[in-house]
């Protein structure tokens, strides 16, 4: 039989398996698993499902291990309804299934793109108090629960991991600090950073991103300095790297460090990022330096970038100040140039006709929400009960609560 698959004979290797009469079970089942597993080695796919669909029928309950090989297979060939349908069968069928078949079925459904089916299955494997997952099991879950937004899932598997004895490499860590950044405590985060290092693990660009980020917003400034420097000794600090300490240094209003990192990032060659220069409006305009706003301002446009948070920047800091033209400019420019006005310009639109007076304009914007698809939410609505206060119309502020309210965003 195993000569027949190497030279693509199947139809003969099924007809002489189908010939012989089997007095031990599970023989046949580890022959035809080779079969599969061999078929799948050499790039023989369709072989591979041909055998498993000649498969005799039995009332036994189904093999892990081939229904598992098949899961992969029609995986590879993008049939995910049929590995899915794989699935369902083996699961129903109540027979205990051991970690690789828990494995192979959670990234067979991330790489459908079907996230929380992926998630079901580690439900259900974390029914079983047997299985211990391995160090490659775990770094597939940590990605899912990231890219999922689980964050109490996310702790609770780290703590685990901490728990069940496996060794850490250097991917593990990368990959524990790049999925948990906002699931942990940032002191916890940090012991595993200082950890990996002593260890003598290097860092991946995107671990000191992630670093850079996690310090920079809890104003650990000393320790993002820190992790900065250690990314440029060692090649590693990037665009992003730059971008994210700028942006860490405007919010905490450090104007002279944000310039200076600026500079340094022309400095090493890279070209000030349309990211930096929307910091800096946010930086410069919410402190009202709008002399320095408008430099930044008048740089950007030379440089011909913008983005939809370059206009939403624009359209708040224009508004706080009251300077309702701007706003209609920047709105105009917006509609006929730019992407177009999206929830958060929205928003921020209702609040700057607040700050103005406009109230009968606050109101129309969400009549043009509505025409344009994009559903007012929460922040929509308390910015415009906001807008309705400030301008003395308690009666219809009152009236809006009780709508947002009966909508459920209260």
């Amino acid at each position: 039989a195993m000569a027949y698959v190497k030279h693509s004979l199947v139809g003969e290797a099924i007809k002489l398996l189908q010939d012989k009469r089997w007095r031990d079970p599970a023989f046949e089942d580890n022959l035809y698993h080779l079969l599969i597993c061999s078929c799948k080695e050499l790039g023989y796919l369709e072989s591979a499902v041909k055998i498993f669909t000649h498969m005799p029928k039995s009332n036994d309950d189904p093999n892990v291990h081939i229904f598992s090989t098949m899961i992969d297979i029609f995986c590879i060939m993008g049939r995910f309804s049929d590995a899915d349908g794989i699935y369902q069968l083996l699961r129903s069928s109540g027979v205990a299934m051991d970690m690789v078949a828990y494995s192979i079925a959670v990234r067979m459904y991330v790489k459908a793109g079907n996230l929380e089916d992926a998630c079901c299955v580690l439900d259900d494997m974390d029914k079983q108090a047997t299985i211990v997952p391995d160090i490659y099991l775990l770094r597939d879950m940590l990605r899912l629960y990231q890219k999922c937004n689980k964050r109490d899932k996310l702790a609770d598997l780290y703590y685990k991991t901490l728990k069940s004895g496996v060794t850490w490499d250097q991917e593990m860590y990368n990959c524990v600090i790049n999925c948990c950044a906002h699931a942990l405590p940032v002191d916890e985060l940090s012991r595993v950073f200082d950890e990996m290092i002593h260890r003598g693990f290097t860092p991946n660009t995107v671990t000191y991103n992630v670093m850079l980020d996690v310090y920079g917003k809890s104003r650990l400034f000393i320790k993002a300095r820190k992790v900065f420097w250690m990314a440029r000794k060692q090649g590693l600090a990037d665009v992003i790297s730059y971008n994210t300490l700028i942006a860490a240094y405007g919010r905490n209003k450090s104007f002279k460090k944000m310039t200076t990192t600026v500079q340094l990032m022309q400095f090493n060659g890279f070209s000030v990022s349309l990211e930096a220069y929307n910091s800096m409006l946010d930086a410069y305009g919410k402190e009202r330096q709008m002399e320095n706003f408008r430099s930044v301002l008048q740089r950007l446009k030379e440089s011909s970038m913008s983005d939809q948070y370059t206009y939403n920047i624009l359209i708040n800091i224009y508004g706080e100040q009251g300077w309702i033209e701007e706003v209609a400019d920047v709105l105009t420019e917006l509609r006929e140039r730019g992407p177009g006005p999206d929830l958060c310009s929205y928003n921020t639109l209702i609040k700057a006709y607040g700050i103005a007076g406009m109230v009968e304009n606050a109101v129309s914007v969400i009549k043009e929400m509505r025409e344009n698809g994009i559903y007012p939410d929460r922040g929509t609505y308390l910015n415009l009960i906001s807008a309705l206060q400030r301008n003395d119309k308690f009666l219809e502020a009152v009236r809006w609560s009780l709508w947002m309210k009966q909508l459920g965003l209260s």
